[in-house]
């Protein structure tokens, strides 16, 4: 996930970009399990529009999108902050979230779980 700063956000803001922006810092121990389920997304949908912004510099988007916590997502559609994800429940529902930006909305990671048990 590459890492971005205050000026390639707003860049990506001025061209209406559709993009997500994980705040972070280095220290959080959810911030880390974060990304760790924002990697494993990655490797199941690389084409996602997924950067990280560590929240210690990034001081004029943290206060323009008024995040109250982190970590967290911001998911920006078309140059316009659509929704903020502070709570980040798994994979699957990450994916659901942020597969839009790319267009592939309509897929879903199946688990082993979606399947019937054929034990007798």
């Amino acid at each position: 996930m590459q890492e971005w700063n205050d000026d390639q956000i707003k860049q990506a803001l001025i061209e209406k970009q559709s993009f997500a922006v994980f705040f972070h810092t280095p220290f959080c121990g959810t911030c880390k399990v974060a990304r760790r389920m924002l990697d494993v997304a990655l490797t199941i949908e690389p084409e996602l529009p997924l950067k990280a912004c560590n929240a210690n510099y990034a001081g004029a988007s943290v206060q323009k999108w008024k995040i109250s916590s982190i970590p967290c997502i911001v998911v920006v559609e078309k140059g316009t902050a659509a929704r903020f994800i502070y709570a980040v429940k798994s994979v699957d529902y990450l994916l659901a979230e942020l597969r839009h930006l790319t267009g592939m909305q309509h897929l879903r990671v199946v688990a082993s779980s979606d399947f019937p048990d054929n034990t007798p």
